[in-house]
């Protein structure tokens, strides 16, 4: 027909990796029969299990790994970008400073960087492949203390179906983490208790941005098999009055509210963390909403634990980025 054709017209080499394709044929599937999620999950699983094909935002590589676009994508402008946020987190270290609170940084590189073995050859962009470095060599001399991720990075140390590190990747991290924190506070005193749940099927965020949870059985990918993390204390007074008022603010992005990194993190440190993570906080939506709107929180804290993904340094600057990199500081 004119529609199959017009759908397929498109179908190349370059066209199947940037989503093109998909996107071409969604839109041309879409005018010839009625709208259906049931539908468009087929149609979106055969695409995926025919040709590799996951969509625009969504990229397959090896065997039941997806990869997000947006981490190998070039951003117009994303060095410019990448550099505000330099400046961004000086300014954020130093207003912590004034207030008497330490800052330990945390930059989770991209899932595509370091399980790079699972892309099977995935094409990445040139600014993409060197943000990580271009990070370093901006804010080398900066006074930021940084955890590096990188070396001994635990293979591959992500989920397959979604973007987040698993659970051994988060462990760690936050005994990285933990390390560099110890350093500044001395270890912690209250002993921490981690226990894992029953194995259960977790179809990852990628699964679902792709429209693949559907169809997952005929196409695939198999869904990511988690077990949930939860972390208890053991108190010498064994009242809540009697508890310590926690020291430590992790104020992250949707990494720090993944497999476990939080108990992960308490169990490293022996203290107690305080979550103020945001998903979809990006690199900075966490901490200036601690500073913006929930300074008091920050009266008894000794340390926060700054945690962001790298791949958000190229993207654009949000409002609130802007506004305070304009603020003078009091």
């Amino acid at each position: 027909s004119e529609q199959a054709r017009a759908a397929y017209a498109p179908l190349s080499a370059s066209t199947l990796l940037n989503g093109t394709f998909t996107a071409t044929f969604d839109r041309t599937f879409a005018a010839g029969v009625p709208h259906s999620e049931a539908l468009d999950g087929a149609a979106a699983g055969a695409l995926y299990a025919a040709i590799g094909d996951a969509g625009p935002q969504v990229r397959a590589g090896c065997p039941g790994w997806l990869f997000l676009a947006e981490e190998i994508l070039e951003v117009r402008n994303g060095d410019t970008f990448l550099a505000a946020r330099v400046q961004l987190a000086r300014k954020i270290a130093a207003d912590l400073a004034k207030r008497g609170v330490a800052l330990v940084v945390l930059p989770v590189p991209d899932k595509v960087d370091l399980a790079h073995r699972e892309t099977c050859g995935l094409p990445v962009a040139e600014q993409a492949r060197n943000r990580r470095a271009a990070w370093r060599g901006y804010s080398n001399g900066s006074g930021l203390r940084q955890v590096n991720l990188a070396p001994d990075w635990p293979l591959p140390g992500f989920l397959r179906t979604d973007t987040h590190w698993n659970a051994m990747g988060a462990r760690f991290a936050a005994e990285q983490v933990a390390m560099m924190v110890n350093v500044i506070l001395g270890a912690g005193t209250t002993p921490v208790t981690l226990a894992e749940g029953p194995l259960h099927p977790r179809p990852g965020d990628l699964m679902r941005l792709a429209n693949l949870v559907r169809t997952a059985d005929i196409f695939g990918p198999a869904p990511d098999e988690t077990r949930d993390i939860s972390a208890s204390w053991k108190r010498a007074g064994g009242l809540l009055d009697d508890a310590p008022v926690p020291a430590i603010i992790l104020a992250g992005s949707s990494y720090s509210l993944n497999s476990g990194f939080l108990e992960s993190l308490q169990a490293a440190l022996s203290r107690e963390v305080v979550q103020r993570s945001l998903a979809g906080g990006g690199f900075s939506g966490a901490i200036l909403d601690l500073l913006d709107i929930h300074a008091d929180l920050l009266q008894r804290t000794k340390l926060v634990v700054w945690e962001w993904p790298v791949r958000a340094l190229t993207q654009p600057l949000t409002d609130a980025e802007r506004r305070y990199l304009e603020r003078d500081l009091p």
